[in-house]
């Protein structure tokens, strides 16, 4: 797993009208999951199905969901993590700026792909024990 630029990543949503967006969705989804160790939502797969059957609702319980798996995967390292992230994601989409809740969460998940470069810590074991 390695980090995603947070800058190339919103040109590209930008460039692609959203496209790179969905992709992005997809795998912030994915590095969560396998950063935590578990599924707090659906698979990446799943989110970007349900958030487009819903035409778009589906997306502010996965930011709030994502929120919530990016301050256990810090806590459980013993990072300092913010409680009310989920609930700042979905403000900021609801003010039309969800691409800015992205940038927040890929964020959250480079801070903690950094510390365990730095800490020389394993992801953990039980939902990819392949990883």
């Amino acid at each position: 797993m390695e980090k995603r630029s947070i800058g190339l990543a919103i040109v590209f949503t930008l460039i692609t009208c959203g496209i790179y967006g969905i992709y992005w969705m997809y795998k912030m989804t994915e590095e969560a999951h396998m950063l935590l160790g578990r599924q707090t939502t659906a698979s990446g797969g799943m989110v970007i199905i349900y958030t487009l059957l819903t035409c778009g609702i589906y997306s502010f319980y996965w930011m709030y969901k994502m929120g919530e798996t990016m301050t256990e995967a810090k806590l459980m390292r013993g990072m300092h993590a913010d409680n009310n992230s989920g609930l700042l994601y979905i403000v900021l989409a609801v003010f039309a700026l969800g691409l800015v809740s992205y940038a927040l969460i890929q964020s959250n998940i480079n801070d903690v792909i950094d510390f365990d470069a730095q800490n020389g810590s394993q992801l953990p074991q039980q939902m990819y024990p392949n990883a």
